[in-house]
This record gives structure tokens, C-alpha cells and sequence, in this order.
């Protein structure tokens, strides 16, 4: 379930626990203030293993049909 952050316009900024399939809140649960939510940064997960970007590599020909592999991935064509 993702944590959401908020910001009242009387008490200041909070962090609420909701399912995406909730609609956002409209007031602050502590003081009853009217909220907007907020854009936070990005998430915090990490990639195990090769991943996505490393896969390209073990093609036999590159994804931009150059005739030698990329040296570096995108190879920008």
C-alpha cells in the first residue's frame, strides 16, 4: 500500500497510508483542515541481478542494426 504525502493548509505536511483505488483525501485527519496531495520524489527500489539494461548486450546483432554490439548501452541511434 503506498504512503502518500500530504500538505494542510493549517497543521502542515503528513504522510497517509492508501490504496491506489482510494480517491485522495480532501481534509487533514488531525485537524480537519482542507489538504492537497503533493508530488513526492521518485520510489526507492533496487534492481538485482543484470537487469533490463544488461540484456541488450546478449543480442547478436545490436537493437539499432549496427553491425558490431554497442559499446555502451543506448548505443543513441
Amino acid at each position: 500500500m503506498p504512503t502518500y504525502l500530504y500538505q494542510c493548509q493549517q497543521c502542515g505536511e503528513f504522510e497517509q497510508q492508501q490504496a491506489i483505488s482510494e480517491p485522495p483525501l480532501d481534509r487533514c485527519p488531525r485537524c480537519g483542515g482542507a489538504v492537497h496531495r503533493l508530488i513526492a520524489g521518485g520510489t526507492n527500489f533496487i534492481v538485482k541481478g543484470r537487469g533490463a539494461a544488461a540484456r541488450h548486450c546478449e543480442r547478436t546483432t545490436p537493437c539499432c542494426g549496427r553491425e558490431t554490439r554497442c559499446d555502451r548501452p543506448p548505443c543513441g541511434k
